[in-house]
């Protein structure tokens, strides 16, 4: 095999003795199976077997043997790792001679990207080969291992074998030349796994160093673009040799590096690259299917038109997500290629931008194709300098020109459709665009090529990006309005419409850090600044015997509030959407969704507490100290969370309950783990604990039912049959909306008192009324039937009794007109 050298038999001994230390060092072997057998110590693996376990022992450690035997036999694992190492030996090789012929100081940024990207997938590619020829190894030492054991012990046995019968000792002796046998089968692959390993190391090795000399070559240019490294402009000629090595490197040996890194790249990303492939093919007709079910919901009215404009053009949105498809896999790949792919997004981009952004955006949106495609061919060093540099000028130089246009218009007018709050940033950035390009310029016009590069392409790559980027976000935003938005008007529709926003808000966070990150790495500032705050993250803060670093506090935080978030949604979507579509008693989505909410926080806060370094299975100690002070003061606190717990689970009160609680009257709006709040009808929020609800006297009008009875007292005069009048109270009862047919209405004379009839009118309202409209619009009825029945209803009488002087007083006033 090449690149391999088997190694000699002669060697067994000393295989044999570190396979001993290595299984002695990993642990037990993996099929010691018995309990006596594990008892057995390496102190005592020399002990003779007793006579009467000899035969169990030895079909038992025969079975073992050939267990052994045939795991070294089969050996296809290790023949793919050699071929594979044998792969990677040849590449690493040809890649690090490719290396020397370049030169690395006479390669550009992009290439020396490339380059690194390729030894960093080396280095990942080896890293998973040694991890496997590890654990190959580590098996075969542990049989190997265990076999030397075996062999040992059966030779004391033997050895000690005066007393043993004939048979028996022609058994241990055939035991035992297995067992040899047996070990110098095991002893091949061993030898052959660890001088795998070894190569591995020494390829990993090689790797690391290649890397790094690439490593220090990106830092130095980084540390050159605030210096000059080339002639002024007007002092170069063309006809010398380019002043700035990078340049220097022809086309050939550019796309040399970039085809070779896309051919590894493919190879070692073979499944991604199926999968992605797969979710392309089958992306087309699911977004020409959401086509028609868009047309849909404009036309019931439920999404805008151009808020689902990408999927009026599936095509169009298919080649900008094929496109982000490839940015993606191609993340640690070619540059070149990603390039290509963003480009073949440009038409399909203008297709799916909304009217108002290319109208604020104006001839950019245009011109950028051919902006970036200029890039990329200068990204591809040529042979004269001045032609090089006269051509990134004049770049520069119309690209600036652009931006001065949109700049001033911007600052004059607003485009129809553009928000009042987005103009100043649109001005923000193309201020910062122009002051870049104008720097750009003066810098290659100074002889500082390497800014001026960085500074153009920085600004051509993030503004193009940024397009594309809002493009994608408009497909993000159109597929979750139509993907979860549902056609029905009802509580589910709305749910619906919560997912819709929620997805939204997701594809929206997620492109914006690509965004920011491809910005951060094209002006050259992301490496720098990652390593920055790599720095001050591991940075180790002592207080006592705590100690803490930054990273660990901000992944509290951090996880501390996407705990919080994701609850919040889930519990969101479960009120709204998946709930309500479910039959479910009244009652229980409430609290399925809040259990549900505290539960993730929990879950939530003790990860954060694991990312902070607290050891989380100390807790018990933790909530044991708490129990002191619950003792003392935080007995209320208690009460009101088990309260709450029970109120979840009995559900004596529901969210929509009318309730009744020491005189309170009102709705139940929400129900907490610690407390309730209920609106009064005069619209006033009470949060009451909820301690009190299981403490006190609790009525709930609607516990059972919304139904409530109603009940009118009606006075008419003694003259009038009783019967008459309930007979009318009862019939217009029973024609009136909203009043149950069963329990029927009825009417009853309740008194006979001053001079009056009393009769009263109970009866139901069915589910799901308003009891007070229904009892205002019965008493109107009841008022309306009267009257036309001729029945008066009595006006209140008052009896005054006159003393002895009453007569002279009305007789004084008898003849003054009243």
């Amino acid at each position: 095999m090449d690149g391999l050298v088997r190694p000699r038999r002669g060697i067994l001994p000393i295989l044999l003795g570190i396979a001993a230390c290595v299984a002695c060092l990993s642990g037990p072997s993996p099929w010691a199976a018995t309990p006596e057998e594990t008892a057995a110590a390496p102190a005592t693996a020399a002990e003779a077997i007793p006579a009467a376990d000899i035969t169990a022992r030895a079909d038992g450690d025969e079975h073992r043997i050939q267990t052994a035997v045939q795991r070294a036999k089969q050996d296809d694992e290790l023949q793919r790792l050699e071929t594979s190492l044998a792969r990677l030996s040849l590449s690493v090789n040809q890649l690090a001679q490719q290396s020397a012929e370049h030169q690395l100081e006479d390669l550009p940024i992009r290439r020396l990207e490339s380059l690194q990207r390729h030894w960093q997938l080396y280095a990942r590619e080896l890293n998973d080969l040694r991890t496997r020829a590890s654990r190959v190894a580590r098996e075969l030492s542990e049989d190997a291992a265990a076999l030397t054991g075996m062999r040992a012990q059966w030779s004391a046995t033997g050895n000690d074998a005066q007393a043993i019968a004939p048979a028996l000792r022609e058994r241990i002796d055939e035991l035992i030349a297995k067992i040899e046998e047996a070990e110098k089968t095991v002893a091949d692959p061993l030898a052959r796994s660890l001088h795998l390993g070894r190569v591995a190391g020494e390829l990993a090795r090689q790797v690391r160093e290649e890397e790094s000399d690439v490593q220090q070559r990106i830092d130095e240019l980084d540390r050159r673009l605030l210096s000059v490294d080339a002639p002024p402009l007007w002092q170069s000629t063309g006809r010398d040799r380019i002043a700035l090595e990078p340049f220097g490197a022809g086309l050939r040996q550019s796309l040399a590096i970039e085809s070779a890194l896309a051919r590894d790249h493919d190879a070692a990303n073979v499944n991604l690259l199926r999968m992605l492939l797969a979710a392309a093919l089958v992306l087309l007709p699911l977004l020409l299917w959401l086509r028609g079910r868009a047309r849909r919901l404009v036309a019931d009215g439920l999404v805008t038109p151009e808020s689902v404009k990408p999927l009026s053009r599936p095509w169009a949105a298919w080649l900008v997500l094929v496109a982000l498809f490839a940015v993606v896999f191609d993340f640690k790949g070619p540059a070149v290629r990603q390039q290509l792919f963003m480009l073949l997004a440009w038409l399909p981009m203008l297709r799916l931008l909304p009217s108002r952004l290319l109208a604020a955006v104006g001839p950019w949106a245009y011109l950028s194709a051919g902006f970036y495609l200029l890039n990329m061919l200068a990204s591809l060093p040529v042979s004269n300098e001045f032609l090089y540099r006269s051509l990134l000028l004049l770049l520069d130089l119309v690209m600036l020109a652009t931006v001065v246009v949109l700049f001033v218009r911007a600052r004059r007018e607003v485009p129809v459709g553009t928000p009042a709050h987005r103009q100043p940033v649109m001005v923000l950035l193309l201020g910062a665009a122009g002051v870049a390009l104008s720097l750009a310029a003066v810098s290659n016009l100074l002889g500082n090529v390497s800014l001026a590069i960085t500074l153009a392409s920085a600004v051509l790559d993030s503004s193009y990006l940024g397009l594309v980027m809002y493009a994608a976000v408009t497909i993000v935003v159109a597929l979750a309005q139509v993907l979860f938005i549902r056609h029905d008007v009802s509580q589910v529709a709305q749910g619906g419409r919560s997912w819709a926003q929620t997805g939204a808000q997701v594809g929206r966070a997620l492109l914006t850090v690509a965004f920011v990150v491809i910005l951060l790495q094209s002006f050259r500032i992301y490496r720098p600044l990652a390593d920055m705050l790599s720095s001050a993250l591991n940075h180790v803060f002592t207080l006592g015997a705590l100690s803490l670093s930054l990273g660990n506090v901000v992944a509290f935080v951090a996880a501390v509030l996407v705990a919080f978030w994701v609850a919040r949604v889930i519990r969101q979507v479960l009120q709204k959407d998946v709930l309500p579509s479910m039959s479910l008693p009244r009652g229980v989505g409430n609290s399925i969704s809040s259990l549900t909410y505290y539960f993730l926080v929990t879950f939530g806060l003790l990860t954060a507490l694991g990312l902070l370094g607290f050891p989380v299975g100390q807790l018990a100690i933790v909530f044991g100290a708490l129990g002191v002070g619950i003792g003392f003061g935080l007995q209320d606190v208690v009460k009101n969370f088990v309260a709450g717990l029970i109120l979840m689970f009995e559900r004596p009160i529901r969210p929509g309950d009318v309730v009744d609680i020491a005189g309170l009257l009102g709705t139940v709006s929400h129900i907490g783990i610690r407390a309730t709040i209920v609106t009064t009808f005069e619209g006033a929020d009470v949060v009451i604990p909820n301690g009190v609800l299981l403490a006190d006297k609790l009525v709930n009008w609607t516990l059972s039912g919304t139904r409530r009875r109603i009940e009118l007292e009606v006075n008419t005069r003694p003259d009038v049959p009783a019967e008459r009048t309930m007979e009318l109270l009862q019939r217009v009862a029973r024609e009136l909306e909203g009043v149950s047919v069963s329990p029927a209405p009825e009417a009853f004379v309740i008194g006979l008192g001053g001079g009056l009839l009393q009769i009263s009118l109970r009866a139901w309202t069915v589910e799901g009324v308003n009891w007070l409209l229904v009892r205002s619009n019965l008493a109107k009825n009841i008022r309306t039937a009267l009257a036309e029945a001729g029945i008066e209803l009595p006006r209140p009488q008052s009896e005054v009794h006159l003393g002895a002087g009453a007569a002279d007083v009305l007789e004084r006033f008898a003849d003054r007109p009243i």
